[in-house]
């Protein structure tokens, strides 16, 4: 026959694990898929409402350590500019980008910004939606997650899919 200590340890252990389960399922009571990010991506399309277009632009990159990224932006035929101008010259010789340190809580990706191609971003958090379906990344950014219609350019949703290249 238990002790009451012994019992009273099996409920306190029990009550831990149901914690434990409950605290790891989403909304519906399922465990959401992991959002596993470490590794380096490269930017393939956007989706923006409910239109997919392949991002030809040029070249984005994202580099993701263990709790910092990195995203650097090259145009594309930047090669092909006959640098006559100051502005031929800042495109040629240009790259934007950003960096700083990114978290994922359950399925949101959440990027705090350090440094950034616009400055008056600098200091701020941006909150996406996060999947990973084999090698390729999709995260939704949503006018409410960023509280600035001018990232995404519409009051709509802007969902970013990457390919992974490492």
């Amino acid at each position: 026959m238990p002790t009451p200590k012994q019992i009273l340890a099996l409920a306190m252990l029990l009550g831990i694990s149901a914690s434990v389960v409950a605290a790891t399922l989403d909304e519906r009571g399922t465990a959401p898929r992991a959002c596993r990010l470490q590794g380096v991506w490269d930017r393939v399309a956007s989706i923006q409402s409910g239109k997919r277009t392949q991002f030809s632009g040029g070249t984005q990159r994202k580099v993701l350590t263990n709790k910092n990224f990195m995203w650097v932006f090259l145009e594309s035929r930047r090669d092909t500019l006959p640098l006559k101008t100051v502005a031929d010259s800042a495109r040629y010789y240009g790259m934007s980008g950003g960096t700083g340190r990114y978290e994922v809580v359950g399925s949101k990706y959440i990027e705090h910004l350090d440094l950034f191609v616009d400055p008056k971003f600098e200091g701020k958090t941006l909150t996406a939606s996060c999947r990973v379906e084999g090698n390729t990344w999709y995260h939704t950014f949503l006018p409410s997650d960023i509280g600035d219609t001018t990232l995404v350019g519409r009051r709509d949703s802007l969902s970013e899919v990457w390919r992974r290249v490492e």
